[in-house]
C-alpha cells in the first residue's frame, strides 16, 4: 500500500501487471534455475543469500519503507554480464553496491578481482546478515580485497576511488535514487575520474537517462548500464 500511495490509477495498473508477470515468470524453468543457482552458491560458501525479504520487516520507518524495496539476491549474471561488455578490468575499480542486503553482488565483485568492494544498507538486520557473510566468504576464498558494509542511508554515503562502478539492484524509489546519484555527481567534483552504473531491473533509469552528462552504455535483458566522465 505504501508503494501505491502516491501513484495515479495508470501507474498502479502498469505495477499490477508488472507483479503478475513476476509471479507468471517465477514459475518457469529459467527462475527454478535460477533459484537453485542461488541456493548452490549459499552452499559453496556457507552463507545466507538466497531468500528474499519483505521491505515490511526490514525496520524501516513510514517514510523510508515508501523509498525501499524488498531485498532479493543478484544473480551473478547481473553482475559479470555487464563488467564484461562493457569490457571494464575490475582491479582498476572501486565498487559500492547501494542498497547491498545481505552482501551476494559484494561477494561476487570480491571474487572477480574489484579494488575494494564497499556496501550500503539502511537496514540494520540486512547489514549484520551481510558482514556475516562477507566475512564467511573472505575466510573460505582466502581473498584480501578490503570490504566493509556501511550501515546508513545511501543519500549520505560520499562515494570513494578513482574509478567508481557503482551498483544498484532497483533498491530505491525516485527521491532516494536521484539523491544518490549526486553523490555520484559529487565524487567526480572531489578527484574520481569516472563512474559507471550499473542498474539492474532498472525501475527509475530515467533518473541517470534523462540527466545531463550521463550516458547510456551497454543495455541487456533487465540490466541498464550509464557511465559519466569528470
Amino acid at each position: 500500500m505504501a508503494r501505491l500511495r502516491h501513484r495515479d490509477a495508470g501507474e498502479v495498473a502498469r505495477l499490477a501487471l508488472k507483479n503478475a508477470v513476476h509471479a507468471v515468470r517465477s514459475l518457469t524453468p529459467t527462475a527454478r534455475a535460477d533459484r537453485e543457482a542461488d541456493r548452490a552458491f549459499d552452499r559453496r560458501w556457507g552463507t545466507d543469500t538466497s531468500a528474499g525479504v519483505s521491505a515490511r520487516v526490514l525496520g524501516f520507518d513510514a517514510a523510508q519503507i515508501d523509498q525501499c524495496r524488498r531485498y532479493d539476491p543478484s544473480r551473478e549474471a547481473m553482475v559479470r554480464d555487464p563488467v564484461a561488455a562493457l569490457q571494464l578490468h575490475p582491479a582498476e575499480w572501486d565498487f559500492i553496491d547501494f542498497g547491498a542486503g545481505k552482501g551476494r553482488a559484494m561477494m561476487l565483485a570480491m571474487e572477480m578481482g574489484f579494488a575494494s568492494v564497499t556496501g550500503v544498507e539502511l537496514s540494520d538486520r540486512l547489514c549484520a546478515i551481510a558482514r556475516a557473510n562477507i566475512a564467511r566468504f573472505a575466510e573460505l576464498s582466502g581473498t584480501t580485497i578490503p570490504a566493509q558494509v556501511i550501515a546508513g542511508d545511501a543519500t549520505m554515503v560520499a562515494p570513494a576511488g578513482r574509478q567508481i562502478l557503482a551498483y544498484f539492484y532497483n533498491p530505491f524509489g525516485t527521491t532516494i535514487m536521484t539523491a544518490v546519484r549526486g553523490r555520484l555527481e559529487a565524487a567526480l567534483r572531489d578527484g574520481a575520474a569516472r563512474v559507471t552504473v550499473i542498474y539492474a531491473n532498472p525501475e527509475h533509469a530515467e533518473v541517470f537517462a534523462d540527466a545531463p552528462g550521463w550516458r547510456a552504455g551497454v543495455a541487456m535483458p533487465g540490466v541498464a548500464t550509464f557511465l559519466r566522465d569528470a
